[in-house]
């Protein structure tokens, strides 16, 4: 009796550690996003419908504004529309964009 329960309790730990290995920071095999959000090493990309490594690609939030009205009336966000490239553009981009 006493054997079957030290094999449960080897077996338990065993199962329990390799649980722990496969959800490594540098795993980023994740298919939930929030999951995937969570683990700092790891980025959700929208696009290829999956867990990414390494940090998000910078995308300016002012490109979402397709009307030069709309972009021109933010104030929020402090965004310009630029004639040239017919496009809402932040004035000041963060030193983390690429």
């Amino acid at each position: 009796m006493r054997n079957m329960v030290t094999a449960l309790i080897v077996l338990a730990a065993t199962l329990s550690l390799g649980t722990q290995a496969r959800a490594a920071p540098e795993n980023c095999s994740i298919r939930d996003s929030a999951l995937c959000l969570a683990n700092k090493n790891c980025h959700w990309d929208g696009e290829k419908g999956g867990c990414e490594p390494g940090p998000a690609p910078y995308v300016d939030p002012c490109s979402s504004h397709e009307a030069e009205a709309i972009c021109a009336s933010d104030d929020t966000l402090g965004c310009k529309w630029t004639a040239e490239a017919k496009k809402c553009e932040s004035k000041v981009k963060p030193s983390s964009a690429n």
